[in-house]
């Protein structure tokens, strides 16, 4: 009897056939609640009671100008925040002139996002109506607003530190290191320096054991995240979690604490899973497109399936890579080096500054200590080999190969990091 599973891959899905004899096959899915009805009015409603902050029809004139200065900080192309929407709903409740805002895509360290993603995530008219501006992390726009307790400086993009109206969006979901995205993330690491964000990232917080998928209130992560933005916070933030198909399920607007802590409560419900056992084999995605687009986002997935996979076992991940690596940064140098996996990660954790993107690194390496990693991407020939993991061809054929004629316990988690499998022993 043959089981099928479709695997979410790019922008549509894989599918994944396996024997249901041989295999104990269990198929591992997040929630998935309805869209809501008429998501701009529950907008409109979230807008003018928000959780403790100022409704936003009341921000311009609380800002004591006529015309204030407005920066609305979106994530940037690899996010499927519904900005297209949210945009112009937000300028819209502010009651603001187009002329008057700018909209800053909160690249973090990553590429800036071309014209033709701006489109595609804004929408075209809404693109067109705004002034556009990609963060870089590395230019001189940047104001030092002092330093975290913990020594690292915050660095934040001068556009967004000077508006007079700060709005950041983003969506909530679990996130493997912050606990949870959306929130102060929007604007930490989002909008920050390459300096802040590498003390954000370093390698002895991504080691802490807090800093996890689902872990809000002691996140050593999340808490610096948190503090850091406090120098200059938002006067509002606007979340939505979204259901499978990425439609809005929930809409929170308000501090950017306390409603991104409503907004939390809701996004674990619906993708945590208890399960009663660990699996020799996991399959995991990267969730499709736009998360699986190159494979420094494919840790997620990985650090997804390990929470449930076997000491020794095997994590077998379909992440479609169709940007590549990427090969901007340093992620595919530190990847490439002719060194061990043992000693890159030794590297990682001895080395007292920070490298641009070794988290990512730091974490498969984490994750590869007690697993075996199979990619199944369509990267080149020479990018897999940078990838330090096993090249996949036919996931089924790899799962027969592991199983080597035996019976087998399969997870199969379809749709990557959108489900966080928990097991408690």
């Amino acid at each position: 009897m043959s089981t099928t599973i479709p695997l979410a891959y790019g922008t549509g899905t894989l599918d994944l056939h396996l024997d249901g004899q041989q295999f104990n096959i269990t198929e591992i899915n997040p929630h998935n609640p309805p869209a809501l009805e008429n998501p701009h009015q529950a907008f409109l409603e979230a807008a003018q009671n928000p959780t403790q902050s100022k409704p936003l029809a009341d921000l311009v004139s609380a800002s004591g100008k006529a015309e204030p200065s407005v920066a609305i900080v979106i994530a940037d192309h690899t996010r499927p925040v519904p900005d297209d929407l949210l945009v112009p709903w937000i300028v819209d409740a502010l009651g603001v002139q187009d002329a008057q805002v700018r909209i800053l895509i909160g690249t973090g360290t990553h590429r800036k996002s071309t014209q033709e993603e701006i489109e595609t995530k804004l929408g075209a008219e809404t693109a067109k109506r705004f002034r556009v501006i990609n963060h870089h992390c590395t230019e001189s726009e940047l104001i030092n607003l002092g330093e975290s307790s913990c020594g690292g400086p915050c660095l934040l993009n001068k556009i967004y530190v000077e508006a007079d109206i700060k709005i950041v969006t983003g969506f909530i979901e679990p996130h493997f290191f912050a606990g949870f995205s959306g929130g102060s993330k929007g604007v930490m690491p989002g909008v920050a320096g390459l300096d802040t964000v590498r003390h954000f990232h370093r390698n002895t917080l991504i080691a802490d054991p807090s800093v996890t998928w689902g872990n809000l209130e002691d996140n050593a992560l999340q808490n610096l995240c948190r503090e850091m933005v406090a120098m200059c916070p938002p006067d509002c933030m606007v979340n939505v979690t979204l259901n499978l198909d990425k439609q809005i399920t929930g809409v929170f607007v308000g501090d950017v604490i306390e409603a991104h802590r409503l907004g939390c409560k809701q996004a674990i419900d619906e993708a945590m899973v208890e399960m009663p056992q660990q699996y020799p084999v996991v399959v995991t995605t990267n969730s499709g497109y736009p998360l699986d687009q190159n494979f420094y986002q494919a840790v997620k997935g990985m650090s997804a399936a390990a929470r449930i996979c076997e000491p020794g076992g095997h994590i077998i991940i379909a992440c479609e890579c169709s940007a590549g690596l990427p090969h901007d940064g340093e992620f595919a140098e530190q990847l490439g080096q002719n060194i061990s996996d043992d000693e890159l990660l030794q590297q990682i954790m001895s080395i007292p500054k920070t490298r641009h993107d070794q988290w990512q690194i730091q974490s498969m390496l984490q994750i590869g200590e007690s697993a075996t990693i199979h990619l199944y991407s369509d990267l080149s020939e020479d990018d897999q080999k940078l990838s330090r993991t096993q090249a996949c061809t036919d996931i089924a054929a790899t799962i027969a190969d592991i199983a080597d004629g035996k019976t087998l316990d399969i997870a199969v988690l379809p749709r990557g990091p959108l489900t966080i499998p928990t097991y408690n022993p």
